[in-house]
């Protein structure tokens, strides 16, 4: 199924943001090829990298949702918390720092593919520090 077909069926189902965090993965990695390597205009890169972020966001809240509600959450709760604050800086800096495109019209692209990189690794670093 291309990723478009996909795409339009969770969309229509309204369950996008009730998915598995694998499942938003699978979706945030079929929009990823989509945008790199089918042709498209600026709008649709930029319309497509964004839902992406939104995707990469959600299994990130999804993840810490599970991290929250864990068994033994209430041990690491400060220093998760703290964790997620420090995180919460680190995003608005990176999210106001400038692009390589700033001004350009490929600014939108260029910063929604920023700071997917930079949530995908925070995707990361939760599923490796703070989830049992």
């Amino acid at each position: 199924m291309r990723c478009s077909s996909r795409l339009s069926i969770l969309l229509l189902a309204g369950c996008v943001s009730r998915l598995p965090e694998d499942e938003l993965r699978r979706a945030g990695e079929d929009l990823e090829r989509y945008l790199l390597r089918d042709a498209m205009t600026r709008s649709e890169m930029n319309i497509v990298s964004e839902f992406r972020l939104e995707l990469l966001n959600m299994e990130r809240y999804l993840i810490e949702y599970r991290i929250w509600n864990q068994p033994g959450y209430d041990k690491i709760e400060k220093a998760f918390m703290a964790d997620c604050e420090a995180w919460k800086k680190r995003v608005r800096a990176e999210a106001a720092g400038p692009g390589e495109f700033e001004g350009g019209s490929m600014a939108p692209l260029d910063h929604n593919m920023r700071m997917a990189d930079f949530v995908r690794k925070r995707i990361d670093e939760l599923k490796a520090k703070w989830r049992k």
